[in-house]
């Protein structure tokens, strides 16, 4: 029986670095589709535009319309999401299979980062259904609080430590921000293709989305913040200093921009 049980630990540890870089791999590789779709969509969409050099009047000389537009998203989409669902289903996966707390970490990093942008790439193309891009702001604070809570109900033991907490706040946060940046920049696209003639606007649009998902994120890695500063402070190992200390690193950035940003507008608009 001991022959068995030796061998048999090594296989399991293996499978499950397979499934937390595979998880990972998936996380980036799904981005990078529909990164790969906007720089395909934009480079359409104004070549397009180059094409008909006539002067635009609102509303007759658009690019596509909203149908067509949500259309040409669908295959960027559906592929990011597939991708995203096998990164999900690939942590889960290692989940089951880890045996150390750094490998439970790597897989709930996968699941969570492939979750959130799950949700990005199923509401991309609703993009070109709204009229306002802010109103999906609400509806990725939701996903993101959904996969920050399915993360920390699966993964107990990753998430024992307060400075586990402030680095998962962190890492949530970002993942919001990026999110909402990326649905930012397909609202763009969609205003440039659908609704010539107003060159400020798009930039405007990613400017709103990104202000308004700065709140809810800007709250979470506030308390990350807080929750990190407490950790290090009453850390009684070498190890949970070192895990607070990157806590408190990736929320404190983006947690002063939150900050400061109110602050900037106003100077700008006396």
């Amino acid at each position: 029986m001991n022959d068995r049980s030796g061998p048999a630990a090594a296989p399991d540890g293996r499978a499950s670095r397979q499934m937390s870089g595979l998880s990972l791999f998936c996380a980036l590789a799904g981005l990078a589709l529909m990164i790969g779709g906007l720089l395909v969509r934009s480079a359409s969409v104004f070549d397009a535009m180059s094409a008909s050099a006539n002067l635009v009047v609102v509303g007759e000389s658009a690019v596509m319309s909203d149908g067509e537009f949500v259309r040409s998203l669908l295959p960027a989409a559906c592929a990011a999401g597939i991708v995203h669902l096998v990164g999900v289903v690939a942590g889960l996966v290692g989940r089951t299979r880890a045996e150390g707390r750094g490998e439970l970490a790597r897989c709930a990093l996968g699941v969570g980062a492939n979750a959130s942008f799950l949700a990005c790439a199923c509401i991309i193309p609703v993009v070109g259904m709204v009229r306002d891009p802010r109103a999906l702001v609400p509806l990725l604070v939701v996903c993101g609080a959904a996969a920050l809570a399915a993360c920390v109900a699966l993964f107990r033991r990753v998430f024992a430590s307060a400075g586990a907490i402030s680095v998962g706040a962190g890492v949530t946060g970002m993942l919001a921000m990026a999110g909402a940046l990326l649905v930012g920049l397909f609202a763009m696209l969609h205003e440039l293709a659908t609704t010539p003639g107003r060159p400020f606007l798009p930039a405007l649009i990613v400017v709103a989305v990104c202000i308004h998902m700065s709140v809810p994120a800007g709250l979470i890695q506030l308390t990350g913040l807080i929750v990190g500063i407490r950790a290090r402070r009453r850390a009684d190992s070498e190890a949970e200093r070192a895990l607070a200390t990157r806590g408190i690193v990736l929320n404190a950035p983006l947690c002063w921009c939150v900050l400061l940003l109110p602050l900037v507008l106003l100077s700008a608009n006396p």
